[in-house]
């Protein structure tokens, strides 16, 4: 589909395909929405800047992924077991600091990663919060 303004390619950030590589950013579900987005940046910018991370070239699926702290230590704990790249986010400041407040996993072929965090749900917006 291309921008009648513009000369770029414009292409639909989820087409339901499994495959492809995926950006994964896990980040806690206790948070409230300004700091998950604050700690989301963080876990993406840095581990898209990873010395392997250079497969990250479009189309990338970009996936954020809501976890308790436990569940973000257990998470942190596997992906490291099994190899996978990533990085993990503490907060410097209060209330949080010291906190585990994300991860972010290297940029990969989703098919390599989804495995590990596939029990995990999508991070929604509060409209989305409702019962």
């Amino acid at each position: 589909m291309r921008d009648r303004t513009s000369r770029l390619r414009v292409e639909p950030c989820i087409n339901g395909s499994r495959g492809g590589t995926a950006h994964y950013v896990i980040v806690r579900s206790d948070a409230p929405p300004g700091v998950q987005l604050a700690q989301t940046i963080h876990a993406a910018g840095q581990s898209a800047q990873l010395a392997d991370a250079d497969s990250a070239s479009p189309p990338t699926i970009a996936i954020a992924l809501a976890a308790s702290c436990d569940e973000l230590a257990t998470t942190a704990r596997v992906l490291a077991e099994a190899g996978v790249r990533h990085v993990l986010v503490h907060e410097p400041d209060e209330p949080w600091r010291g906190a585990l407040m994300a991860i972010g996993i290297v940029p990969s072929p989703r098919v390599h990663v989804r495995r590990f965090v596939a029990h995990l749900p999508l991070v929604r917006g509060k409209d989305n919060d409702r019962g």
